[in-house]
């Protein structure tokens, strides 16, 4: 595939400051963002644009000057927590979406893959498929889905939807990792108390599951950087319609294994206790990959539980050395 321009928006988030340093540095690639990107990820500084998608204005001279012959929107509000405002997850997600879209209709800017979630979904207690129903339970998952919807229904743009499951870890080579202000995933918590000698709090030990906690698919980041290059490489080269991609490992792991897998990665006997549920959590959320097997020819390759959890712990090592602490929020 010859140059093209790509723009990554939310370039300084967990998945896009990762992608950054995933993507082969010949390419053309740019970077947008309302916060400036951490020290660690590879982005020339001309090539970083500081920008709320908010802004249209700002927004619309910044896309005329790169002129992207894609862009890999990422920028969300992706925290599951439903004491945050409506309104933060409405303007965020949804708001900013539906001013992408505008300001590339107006440029003639036609493709764009958008990162969704798993949490657009109605509950179910078996394998997830990209046709089955949805039915979000909480305010992210909603806000996802009406993005989605304003991408699919304008017909000059030409899409592909990854609905992300459970993405972990970090990339070791550059070394890059999950470092949210706070931090509400349960693997970057457990990992950061667990190597602090601290108790793990689990969420809920009630849930109609084989332990009572809850089940996740989870997906190591270089998977999901893995498959957002092939996204790309698809929609570059394919001339059907938009689509959408579960993005998973395809198998779950409930909340009580990954404790039990953490504790024979650091050889340790960690503590944990139970505490209650946490609201707009489902007890099952797992998916089905065999779509973007065949048509992406992807499949996971480094989504063991056991080294997502080494390279997590590889890591948080590093950001202890060199004295930054995750901001756990698991209380």
């Amino acid at each position: 595939m010859s140059k093209k321009n790509i723009l990554v928006t939310g370039c300084s988030g967990y998945i896009g400051s990762c992608l950054l340093n995933f993507f082969n540095p010949n390419q053309n690639i740019y970077g947008l963002d309302k916060k400036k990107p951490s020290n660690w990820v590879k982005i020339k500084k001309k090539n970083f644009y500081q920008c709320n998608l908010l802004n249209k204005k700002k927004l619309s001279k910044i896309l005329n000057k790169i002129n992207p012959d894609l862009i890999v929107h990422l920028a969300a509000k992706s925290t599951v927590n439903e004491k945050i405002k409506n309104i933060d997850y409405l303007k965020n997600n949804f708001i900013a979406t539906k001013n992408l879209i505008s300001t590339m209709n107006s440029l003639n800017i036609n493709k764009i893959i958008y990162s969704s979630t798993a949490a657009v979904y109605k509950k179910k207690n078996k394998l997830i498929s990209e046709n089955d129903p949805l039915f979000p339970i909480n305010k992210y998952g909603k806000t996802k889905l009406r993005a989605e919807r304003v991408i699919l229904n304008n017909k000059n743009i030409k899409s592909i939807i990854l609905r992300f499951f459970n993405v972990s870890s970090a990339i070791k080579k550059p070394l890059i990792g999950e470092l949210h202000e706070p931090e509400t995933h349960l693997i970057p918590i457990a990992v950061s108390r667990a190597m602090n000698g601290k108790k793990i709090l689990i969420n809920g030990n009630d849930y109609n599951t084989k332990d009572g906690t809850c089940i996740r698919d989870y997906i190591h980041i270089k998977d999901i950087c893995r498959a957002i290059d092939k996204s790309i490489n698809y929609l570059f080269q394919n001339k059907s319609s938009s689509t959408i991609f579960n993005i998973g490992n395809g198998k779950g792991l409930s909340n009580k294994e990954i404790i039990h897998q953490l504790q024979e990665v650091i050889q340790k006997k960690l503590i944990f206790e139970y505490t209650k549920r946490r609201k707009g959590d489902s007890a099952f959320l797992v998916c089905n990959i065999n779509k973007v097997k065949s048509k992406l020819k992807w499949r996971p390759l480094y989504s063991n539980i056991k080294n997502i959890l080494k390279d997590d712990v590889y890591w948080n090592t590093y950001l202890i050395r060199k004295r930054i602490f995750r901001k756990l929020n698991d209380k």
